[in-house]
């Protein structure tokens, strides 16, 4: 079933694919004032926000402000070797990190807070 709008009262109708194609077969696009709606293309979505920078000495005074700096030691001790070393010689992280992402949710944190947009990195 499409819709068609007719051209003379306004009226909108649904009709069915076998009046479509009678209309089509015989060469009338436009039977009685009543023509195709074509349905009008949505807008794209929104692009996905850009990921940025934040700094680890900014991750880390909100940490700080929030009172886990212990439980921040802890759960780096707890990371394998590889994430040890990126946390340790990393002066900044994507907001996206997967691993900065991680650690906040371990320590009961908003990522989004703890991973907002640094005032020192532009």
């Amino acid at each position: 079933m499409s819709w068609y709008i007719n051209t003379n009262t306004g009226e909108e109708r649904q009709f069915d694919a076998s009046w479509v194609n009678a209309c089509v077969a015989a060469g009338n696009p436009k039977v009685d004032g009543w023509v195709l709606m074509v349905p009008q293309p949505q807008p794209p979505p929104p692009p996905p926000p850009q990921p940025y920078r934040v700094s680890k000495d900014t991750i880390t005074s909100r940490v700080l402000d929030a009172g886990k700096i212990p439980d921040l030691m802890t759960v780096i001790a707890g990371l394998n070797a590889e994430e040890q070393f990126l946390w340790t010689n990393y002066a900044w992280f994507w907001n996206t990190n997967q691993t900065a992402i991680a650690i906040c949710a371990q320590l009961g944190l908003d990522p989004a807070v703890i991973l907002a947009p640094d005032p020192y990195l532009t």
